[in-house]
């Protein structure tokens, strides 16, 4: 980062457009307000997955503590070799590596092979963050692209286990959305197939009350995501609380949805790129019953995010 850089401070909202002495500037994340530092906000971030984490331990034992492990230590591995190959300044302290592998980690199924699930923080890393310039110049959600990317490679190796006590008698069943037989309190303790950090929304819940308390996000994108989503769901005559709960909306709107580079600056942008993301994401599901609709969903409004930004930029007073 620049020493220009450096001396960018953040969140446009806290300034004042209308004081000709306070300047207004768009510019990539990530940035620094006050005594907040990225280190800081990202370790806050890997916290706030943590319940999401306990929970995939509890309900389908140690290989998915193992899993998500390997996807972060693997992720910080290949962010170093690749500052290296590349010369750039060493970017694992920011812990932004640790954060897109935990992240990656947490959308994978509990039986996915952890060779490809490296070779799948690899895509998030090298090619979707680094190949971009790195830390605050990517234009895709690391972990929703790599995501993605390695669903289209290893679609076979996407398969659902019923959660059981014993790790060695797996049931193989489908996904809420695929059997919409679960009930609301499997949905949000975590007693349904699915990926790690899907399996209860009551573990994503806990992540966002928690980055409020602290200050390191906001609601705006993430009320907007879910609340489109439930009123999509209304006009199209689905049960909007079982969409919701269901199969990683609250996950993607509290993690992705807010991610600090990819997503608008201002309000009104967070809330036309949640509303964006929610008609996405219940239209591929209800239409093409595509099970990854959220990752989409975040990147095709990752896309258009420089326009939301251009559209919503506040210009002083005259």
């Amino acid at each position: 980062m620049s020493d220009t850089e450096k001396d960018i401070f953040a969140r446009p909202e806290g300034l004042d457009n209308g004081d000709a002495d306070v300047p207004f500037i768009m510019a990539p994340a990530p940035f620094i307000h006050g005594s907040s530092s990225g280190s800081k906000t990202m370790a806050h971030v890997m916290v706030a997955m943590l319940p999401a984490l306990i929970m995939s331990g509890i309900v389908f034992g140690g290989t998915a503590l193992m899993l998500v492990g390997a996807c972060t230590i693997s992720a910080m591995g290949w962010e170093m070799l690749s500052t290296m190959v590349m010369r750039k300044h060493k970017s694992t302290d920011d812990l932004t590596a640790a954060v897109t592998g935990m992240l990656f980690g947490l959308t994978l199924p509990p039986t996915f092979p952890i060779i490809k699930a490296i070779l799948g923080t690899f895509i998030s890393i090298v090619i979707f963050k680094q190949l971009f310039g790195g830390v605050g110049k990517n234009i895709l959600n690391p972990a929703a692209a790599g995501r993605l990317a390695l669903y289209f490679i290893f679609k076979s190796d996407f398969v659902y286990i019923t959660p059981m006590s014993d790790p060695l008698d797996r049931i193989y069943g489908s996904t809420p959305l695929v059997s919409g037989d679960a009930s609301y309190f499997d949905l949000i303790v975590g007693g349904v197939p699915g990926n790690l950090g899907e399996v209860s929304a009551l573990a994503a819940m806990l992540g966002i009350f928690y980055l409020l308390a602290m200050g390191v996000t906001g609601l705006w994108s993430t009320c907007s995501f879910v609340g489109t989503a439930y009123v999509f769901s209304l006009v199209t005559g689905n049960d909007g609380v079982y969409q919701i709960l269901a199969c990683g909306l609250l996950l993607t709107a509290v993690f992705m949805a807010n991610d600090y580079v990819t997503t608008p600056l201002t309000a009104p942008g967070k809330i036309l790129f949640g509303l964006g993301a929610g008609v996405i994401t219940m239209t591929l599901r209800l239409t093409a019953g595509f099970s990854e609709a959220c990752y989409a969903a975040i990147l095709i409004m990752d896309l258009l995010t420089p326009l939301i930004d251009r559209a919503t930029e506040r210009r002083p007073r005259k």
